[in-house]
């Protein structure tokens, strides 16, 4: 089963590597009966969310909690609806729980990875992204990586982001956020060829932004190709 509230907690990392996707849920291996009351009221809770009824959505799924108090699943549910709402201190103490009643299950270690990198405590998210990606039989080790170089990118580690964004497009060549923070590092380090390389490969796969763009600008500048050069211009003067 795929839950959609992930991915919308994916989306926040995306969208802060691009001003610096969505992708697949697996299910928490800590659950109950998947018939069972609890993980119907889960159910109802994460359908509501994605309707963005967030009173119905706390309601199902304290409600799953009140049946099962150790479902990891209902926890972290509940504290991506708190972390939306703006609820850090709610959405931190149910995050906690989900990570005490699963403490392996790498879906809730990356759930929890998300939220303290979104909080600013980087570090922290580091361990527990690096706790994900220590289980051989998590499925998609490439989101994980990804998140951790995002997240290392607002620390300003960018070798550390780097390695862990190479690794992301070493199993899926098409994660798009590492393409893009490849094309921003390697511009920025001088490595204009390269920096082309990466701009070319996420242009294939969606149209880029300003900011990629005026990258994309200067890395042609920078290797002498005016005519490159002034193509991308057009296009960003059409973005104004």
């Amino acid at each position: 089963m795929k839950h959609c509230f992930l991915c919308l907690s994916m989306m926040l990392l995306v969208a802060c590597a691009q001003t610096g996707p969505a992708t697949g849920y697996d299910e928490p291996t800590n659950r109950s009966d998947p018939n069972s009351p609890a993980m119907l009221n889960v159910r109802m809770g994460v359908a509501y969310f994605e309707r963005q009824d967030y009173d119905l959505a706390l309601e199902k799924l304290k409600r799953a909690i009140a049946m099962d108090p150790k479902l990891a699943i209902a926890h972290s549910a509940l504290a991506l609806v708190y972390s939306t709402m703006g609820a850090g201190n709610e959405a931190s103490k149910h995050y906690k729980a989900s990570v005490k009643f699963a403490p392996n299950d790498p879906i809730i270690l990356n759930n929890y990875g998300t939220f303290l990198c979104q909080q600013g405590d980087y570090k922290k998210a580091l361990e527990f992204y690096q706790r994900t990606l220590a289980n051989p039989f998590y499925k998609t080790p490439e989101t994980v990586h990804e998140n951790a170089g995002v997240c290392l990118m607002k620390d300003d580690l960018f070798d550390e982001a780097e390695r862990h964004f190479r690794a992301a497009l070493s199993v899926n060549p098409e994660m798009t956020v590492s393409l893009y923070n490849m094309a921003i590092l390697s511009a920025g380090q001088d490595r204009p060829l390269k920096a082309r390389a990466f701009i070319q490969r996420l242009s294939r796969l969606q149209a880029l932004d300003e900011r990629m763009l005026t990258v994309a600008y200067q890395v042609e500048r920078k290797l002498g190709n005016e005519n490159e050069a002034n193509k991308y211009l057009t296009q960003l003067r059409k973005l104004k």
